[in-house]
């Protein structure tokens, strides 16, 4: 009774056409996941400007307001700010103005750029830990016997700002990358059954 349900089990595969599973459109897919990358890299692009220019004009405001002499921690802290303010107002600039605005519709190009954009996201954050731990030395040296000790203090400080606050915003670039990474690879992949005389043979496209 056994060998005979397994018989009947055995034809009716064989009798199976092939079914696939696989995108229906992957270069569709493909150029919404390329508009995607582009609206992500203009946010994270906007924010870092924002972040900038709140240092920038944070950072002034604290060295007008602030006499150099008697609080020269405070001081240096706002022009320290300041200075990394304008450089990541400029690199944001730079970045809005070269971004391109077409979506991509080669599944391998749009794969390409994703991977682009997080490697590029993976290694400014090495550089943010690298910030946070030169500016930490410097506030720890502040407090010793050196020369200048409040401009130390305060450019220490500002750098450990600056790279936290980066620290933050890659951090939420450089993951929604990654589940974007994901998917692109879903499209990239199809899956078939075949019904073999031996059984079913599973294939993957790629």
């Amino acid at each position: 009774m056994r060998s005979r349900f397994f018989f009947v089990c055995t034809c009716l595969l064989l009798c199976l056409p092939p079914v696939l599973y696989a995108q229906s459109n992957p270069a569709a897919s493909a150029e919404v996941l390329s508009s995607e990358l582009h609206a992500a890299q203009r946010a994270h692009l906007w924010r870092v400007a924002a972040w900038g220019g709140a240092n920038a004009f944070g950072g002034l405001a604290l060295t007008w307001g602030t006499e150099r002499a008697s609080t020269p921690a405070r001081w240096n802290f706002g022009a320290m700010s300041a200075g990394w303010g304008a450089v990541n107002v400029g690199i944001a600039a730079i970045g809005l103005l070269s971004t391109p605005s077409a979506p991509l519709t080669d599944p391998n190009a749009v794969l390409a750029a994703e991977r682009q954009f997080h490697d590029i996201l993976l290694f400014n954050l090495g550089l943010n830990v690298a910030y946070s731990a030169v500016g930490a030395t410097m506030l720890s040296a502040g407090y010793r016997d050196v020369s200048n000790a409040g401009r130390w203090r305060g450019f220490g400080t500002s750098l450990i700002l600056q790279g936290i606050g980066l620290l933050v915003l890659d951090g939420i670039a450089f993951f929604a990358s990654r589940t974007r990474l994901a998917s692109l690879l879903d499209v990239n992949v199809a899956m078939s059954l075949h019904p073999m005389p031996s059984g079913l043979t599973v294939a993957l496209h790629l």
